[in-house]
This record gives structure tokens, sequence and C-alpha cells, in this order.
């Protein structure tokens, strides 16, 4: 169910005049219902990974606390996603089938667990908070890099071998990646390493934590929350708040501008100059990447406003994901401002483990860059991704080693400070040339073009730049003139004639966009 369809619009319009009338425990049930209904519409079916993951963490962090639960309801807990798929298989006979194979892993799946769960208990006190949270993290980790990456791994060594001249003649089945399965196995791997750090503490009602865990408007494609953020929200009742109701409704309208008039209005432009076959010349191949920049900031940040805004509309608080990343000096400071809750999600999970800073200079840069190449990966079962994130991890590494950079992105104020943003909206603008390219053909293709010049492509190019200027900028405009306050919807300082002009241009945009990208980039993540 897309933020910008029909059906969204009524289901969350819906949720919030039944929200408010409810009692708490109502108020979840009708969250985790909403929730399921709004993810069971890209393909029910998945609902079941969704359970699975909700099922182990569940049990699993309440384990690593050493609670311990009756076995029958770990038994039936673990049965439901097996329950799903049966009730899927009865309702929804014409619809995407249910194989045989895939009600045998359902079915295997309580068994499996339920052995795992029992041994666990029966191991030193000591040890035991650790293996449940590593049980946690290594089933979640094995059905994300199964639904995510089996295809591209599989067909890399297929490709290897038949180099080597190998021929197995095995026919892959081809796995569908589910919808948001990369943002909440994040959410859920970071629940149980609080839980085992002490950070977070477990939920101890199963269906408040299911409601935590696939809370609708952020499911899909975040922010990525963490438990000791998002869980005690659901853990009390919301209480009504005029404020955050009308900063909802501002979050809603600047994600809709934000997608509409210039994600998708960019996004033509890019396509057209990724994916057309002719060789459309140096300048063409500069307006396409510059179109892509802001089609893919406006895309997801456009959908994490909306996503804000709607958790807004019933008291609850998600985290900011974007905070003027263009406007950053240097790659650390980019990363602070880009999809914030997964950069901090590495540093965090990642990054510290593996030492940080803490063991000399070498080791520091590795870690950065190792870090980085993981974050290109998740992104996507692709080698232009994972080129994109060691890029980036380079990127890094020259800001702290080159001194030039060094000084340039320390730069705080003054013309120096513009033209490090300048320097590293450059640099970034290079690094998505690698993100949007589908393979290594297209990227050198894209890099090639640059050599061919001509006046008659300028020319050709003129019309798309002034179209892309003409979308971007009033997003650059209206980001200048709330940088002061330092949140994009922070407009009160506004006088009353100015914010209403500004909002009525805004829904002029919105509704004389003829764009028509409806699907959101981070989907397919």
């Amino acid at each position: 169910m897309s933020f910008l369809s029909w059906q969204y619009a009524l289901l969350m319009v819906t949720v919030f005049l039944l929200y408010w009338r409810l009692p708490w425990r109502g108020r979840i049930w009708l969250i985790l219902g909403a929730s399921y209904l709004f993810y069971g519409v890209w393909d029910a079916r998945f609902l079941a990974l969704l359970l699975t993951s909700t099922v182990i963490d569940f049990y699993c962090c309440l384990g690593i606390i050493g609670n311990r639960q009756p076995v029958w309801k770990v038994a039936l807990a673990a049965c439901t996603p097996l329950f799903w798929l049966v009730i899927y298989k009865m309702l929804f006979q014409n619809g995407v089938p249910v194989t045989p194979q895939i009600l045998a892993v359902a079915a295997v799946f309580p068994v499996l667990f339920l052995s795992l769960y029992i041994a666990l208990w029966q191991m030193n006190r000591q040890r035991q908070g650790k293996a449940f949270m590593i049980l946690s993290i290594l089933t979640n980790l094995a059905v994300l890099g199964f639904f995510k990456y089996f295809n591209f791994f599989s067909k890399s060594l297929l490709s290897v071998a038949d180099d080597l001249g190998i021929h197995t003649g095995w026919t892959l089945p081809h796995i569908i990646l589910p919808v948001g399965i990369s943002f909440y196995t994040f959410q859920s791997i970071s629940y149980a390493v609080d839980c085992h750090r002490g950070k977070a503490r477990p939920c101890a009602d199963f269906v408040t934590f299911a409601a935590y865990l696939s809370f609708f408007p952020q499911l899909v494609a975040g922010p990525i929350e963490r438990a000791n953020d998002l869980l005690p929200q659901f853990e009390k009742p919301a209480v009504w708040d005029n404020a955050g109701f009308h900063r909802g409704l501002r979050l809603i309208l600047l994600g809709l501008f934000k997608k509409i008039f210039v994600g998708d209005n960019c996004a033509m432009v890019a396509n057209y100059a990724f994916n057309n076959q002719a060789i459309l010349g140096g300048s063409w191949s500069l307006v396409g990447v510059f179109a892509f920049a802001f089609q893919v900031y406006g895309d997801f940040s456009g959908y994490t406003d909306i996503a804000r805004g709607s958790a807004h509309m019933l008291g609850i608080r998600l985290n900011h994901n974007f905070h003027f990343p263009y406007f950053a000096s240097n790659p650390s400071e980019f990363w602070q401002r880009w999809h914030i809750t997964l950069s901090s999600w590495f540093r965090d999970y990642v990054y510290i483990p593996l030492g940080g800073n803490r063991a000399g200079m070498a080791r520091t840069l590795f870690n950065l860059w190792l870090t980085m190449l993981l974050a290109g990966l998740w992104h996507g079962a692709n080698w232009t991704f994972i080129l994109w994130g060691a890029y980036h991890g380079f990127l890094l590494i020259a800001y702290r080693l080159i001194p030039p950079l060094n000084r340039l992105g320390e730069q705080k104020s003054g013309w120096r400070h513009a033209a490090a943003v300048l320097v590293m909206f450059g640099f970034t603008l290079a690094g998505w040339v690698l993100f949007r390219c589908d393979t290594f053909s297209q990227l050198m293709g894209w890099f090639h073009s640059l050599t061919l010049w001509s006046k008659a492509g300028i020319i050709a190019a003129i019309k798309p730049a002034l179209w892309c200027l003409a979308h971007a900028l009033p997003l650059v405009a209206w980001q200048m003139a709330t940088l002061p306050k330092r949140d994009e919807i922070e407009n009160t300082h506004w006088k009353w004639p100015v914010r209403g002009f500004a909002y009525v241009l805004v829904l002029l945009a919105i509704f004389s966009s003829g764009a028509g990208e409806v699907q959101f980039l981070y989907f397919q993540f």
C-alpha cells in the first residue's frame, strides 16, 4: 500500500478517527491490525516472515533477561506463521500460490525454534543471555540473506563457474524480495543487541511488541527505530496534542511536495539519462546525475516525512532521518545528515564493535571502509551498490588523510565553507552515479559519455537542466529559509502571510504535478 494511494488515505483517516476514541489496549490492537493490512496488501504471504521475526525476537529477548515462558505459549506463537499461510491458502485460492515447499518450511520452523529455545535454557546462566541474542541475530540475518542475496550470490557463483569452464546446468529458483525486510530486520537486530547490552527493556506483552515491530508508517522504509525510543510509546497511552497534530500535517504536506513535485519530476530526467540506450553525451550525463540526486533525496526524504507525519497524528514520535544532507561540508557530516537512522545503526552495531577508532589509525580507517562497504551491500544485491559503499569508505578516508581536503572539510563559515559544501556535493554526485547504474557496463558507458561533448548536445541538455532546476530550487529555497531553525517544518518564525502563501504554493505544486512515479525508490531495498 503506497503512501500516495487512496487506500492509504482511507486507512490513515480510519485509524486516526478510531485511535483517539479507543482505550490504550484497543489502540494497540488497531495499530497491529492496520499494520498487517498495510503490509499484506503488497504480498500477504510475506506476513509469515514478519510474524516469524516477531516470534523469534520476542521470546529470545525475554530469554536474554532470564524470563522463561511456558513451552506451550512459545509453541503456539511459533505456529502463527504456519497458521497464516494455511488461512491465506484457503482464502486466496486465486492469488499468488503458497507452494508445498513454503508450507513445509513453515511447518519445520516451530519444531526447530522450540527445540533451540528449550536447549538454550539448559545452558550456563552466564552464557545464556548472549546465546539468545546470537540466536535472534543469526535467524534474522539468515532470513534477510536468503531473500535478499540468494539470487545475487548464486548467479555470481554460476558466472564464475562458467568462466572457469564448469557448466553445472543448474536452474536456480527466483526469490522475491519482500518489501521492507531490510528495515524491520535491522530494527529487530538492534532490539536484541540493546536488550543484551541493557540499553532496552524487553517488552513483556506479545501484541504490544508485534505492533512496535510492524508499525505501518515506518515498516517498509524506515526510519529504523531503536527500542528505547519507540517501544515505550506503545507501552503507555498517547495524549492528544494540538501542536503534534499540526506538526504531523505539515510533515505529510512537505513529504508529498518532496516526493511528487521534486522527486518524481526529477525522476523523468534521471530515468531517461540513465536508461536510454543512445549515447547522450557529457552534458546530458551531468544533468542526469543532478536529477537523480534530487530524485533520490525527494523520494526517500519525502517518504520519511510522510511516515513521521502519520505517526505524529497518532501521538507517536519517530526519529529524524534527514537533516539538510546536501549542505554537508565533508563525508562524516554527510552521513550525520543522510539516512541518519541507518548510518547510526552501522556506527553502533558494526563500526564500534569492530573497534571503532580505539585501535590506531590504520585499524580505524579499515573499520570505516568495511562499515561503508557493508552499508553499500545493505542497499541491494548488486556490485554497483558494493562499489558505492566502498567509494564512500574511501571518501571518509581521504578526508582524514589528505590535508587540503581535511582543512576544507573543517570550514564552518564564510566562503570557504560554501566552497567545501560545493566540493562535497560534487563528490556526492559522483557517488550517485555508482548508486544509479545497474551494471558495470552501464557505469562505464556513463563515464564514456563524459568524453563526448558537442554544441548540439549542450543545447539539447538545456531544457532538461532547466526542468530539474525548476523543481529542485524551490526545495533548496525552502531549506535555506528553515536552516536557522535546523528543521524543515519549523517555519513559525515566518510571518503569517508569507507562511500561508508558501503552503498555497506547495499545494499547487503537488496537485499540478503529473509525473506519476508512484513507487518509492527505497521499497526495493
